[in-house]
């Protein structure tokens, strides 16, 4: 049976920033898919706003949709209020999930956390395309887990695929895809997980900085056999920051440690 996934839930957000503050300016809801209001911290032109999933997940044959415009000046923060969970396929359909960012010129966008759970039997597909002005800045997290490995069902699921693509002005900047086939891939071997539970990447793209050898060193954490992490700088004004671990708290800690550090410098 081929996949004929239908756009099941549909988020749409426009922000601009009018009278010194950003505003959502447009916002379109399709069910399972909602925004929360714009919230502000005191003294703060930033607009934060919670992505809300209503259905509690993506079951087998569901597309979700994320459109974000940011225009000239405005600045947001995107919080997923939970993980994005996928049911089990037993009609052989697959669960999508598609962004689409457009940052216009002196933009910031903050993407924090993405977390994306497989069930057991389960089968995803997830793309992000980012087109943004080489003034602009954007950070984004995501964590894979290997499914709810409390219940036992590690890798149990049958197919993971993200893609993420980053267009700073006509120069494509990050292409990265990734396919987990659990069943037919050896997935504890070296090149793979290599026995690891978890991956998760750190993506910064920003105008406004130029990482030394000492700086980006100095953004990475402790390793230990559980838990590596690797830094890479892409044309010095942008970094990916990736890690294998078994450590799940550990990871999000230091993601918000990034975070904040690169935050402090921009």
């Amino acid at each position: 049976m081929k996949d004929k996934a239908v756009v099941t839930g549909k988020l749409a957000l426009t922000f601009e920033k009018r009278r010194e503050k950003t505003r959502l300016v447009d916002c379109f809801q399709a069910p399972p898919l909602k925004a929360s209001r714009t919230l502000y911290s005191e003294g703060d032109d930033q607009a934060t706003v919670y992505l809300v999933e209503t259905s509690g997940g993506l079951v087998a044959g569901d597309l979700n949709e994320y459109e974000i415009k940011l225009k000239e000046g405005a600045r947001v923060c995107l919080i997923p209020q939970s993980a994005t969970k996928v049911y089990p396929s037993y009609n052989e359909q697959t669960s999508k999930q598609k962004i689409m960012i457009t940052l216009d010129k002196h933009t910031f966008l903050e993407w924090n956390k993405e977390e994306i759970i497989p069930f057991e039997q389960a089968k995803y597909e997830g793309s992000t395309l980012v087109r943004m002005e080489d003034t602009s800045t954007f950070l984004f997290a995501e964590i894979i887990y290997p499914g709810r490995e409390k219940r036992g069902e590690s890798f149990r699921y049958r197919m993971l695929s993200t893609q993420l693509q980053i267009w700073v002005e006509d120069s494509c900047w990050v292409y990265d895809p990734l396919k987990i086939f659990p069943e037919k891939m050896q997935i504890e071997k070296i090149g793979l997980l290599e026995g690891f539970m978890y991956i998760a990447s750190v993506w910064v793209i920003t105008p406004k900085l130029e990482w030394t050898e000492n700086q980006l060193q100095a953004l990475l954490p402790s390793e230990d056999k559980n838990h590596v992490v690797g830094v890479t700088n892409l044309k010095n004004n942008g970094l990916l920051v990736r890690w294998l671990s078994s450590n799940l708290p550990r990871i999000k800690k230091e993601i918000e440690q990034i975070f904040k550090k690169v935050k402090e410098r921009i």
